[in-house]
């Protein structure tokens, strides 16, 4: 009987024992930073979604200002890049298709035939993530005060760090590879996937382009699809990817 209750006191111990084991201490954020780089480095191809709110953006663009709305851009390595962004040009909602191969670009309002002509000055997908010192490596080195606010859940169901940090715009120009240009200082939520250590989101605030009207312009730009197959579409003058 004694041996039973004693049996019994000391399993109730070992359980009490286990579920009172420490839990695993989160990641540094830093370190999160760093592997998040490192992994989409790595990465063949990718799709991504640029969202503007707020106050507007105006892109120059050889065909005129163009208030940037949003885009969806599909990127495969070294330097391919095509995008379908909606803007508003001469105060008319406008789809604007865009191919870019290394430093050559083809552009089109869409229904219309290709034109092989610069349609962003300086913009060149080959950047964004195959060199050192540009593209996304450059604009996640730029982060400062990075910190790691928590763990949460994305759209999709996916489990995911949230890191925060503030960053000069004019640094972090090159996480869209200077498809638009981001100017003071901005502060940054970035998404992190828990399993893959791959940034799923970011999402960067520009306090001083608020007003009593209008809010800041925040940007929004969304990474999937990593290494998945793409449906690039290239102009007929171009050689197929």
């Amino acid at each position: 009987m004694h041996r039973g209750i004693l049996l019994i006191c000391v399993l109730l111990m070992m359980v009490s024992a286990c579920s009172s084991a420490p839990a695993e201490p989160p990641p540094e954020a830093i370190e999160l930073l760093q592997q998040a780089t490192d992994n989409i480095l790595k990465v063949e191809t990718l799709n991504l979604i640029v969202d503007r709110t707020g106050a507007d953006y105006v892109l120059n663009t050889d065909i005129g200002a163009a208030t940037f709305n949003r885009m969806e851009a599909q990127y495969a390595a070294p330097d391919m890049m095509q995008a379908k962004a909606k803007v508003t040009l001469g105060g008319l909602p406008v789809e604007i298709e865009i191919f870019a191969k290394d430093n050559d670009q083809w552009w089109r309002l869409a229904g219309t035939g290709w034109q092989n002509m610069v349609f962003l000055p300086g913009f060149n997908p080959r950047e964004l993530l195959t060199q050192e010192d540009r593209g996304l490596r450059a604009a996640f080195g730029a982060l400062k005060n990075v910190t790691l606010a928590g763990e949460t859940q994305m759209e999709d169901g996916a489990a995911a760090y949230r890191l925060t940090a503030t960053a000069d715009g004019a640094e972090i120009s090159w996480l869209m590879v200077y498809l638009v240009e981001i100017s003071g200082e901005t502060t940054i939520d970035v998404y992190i996937d828990k399993t893959e250590r791959l940034p799923l989101k970011l999402v960067v605030v520009q306090p001083d382009t608020a007003s009593e009207t209008v809010g800041p312009t925040t940007w929004s730009m969304e990474f999937y699809n990593f290494n998945g197959d793409t449906q690039l579409v290239p102009p007929p003058t171009t050689a197929a990817p």
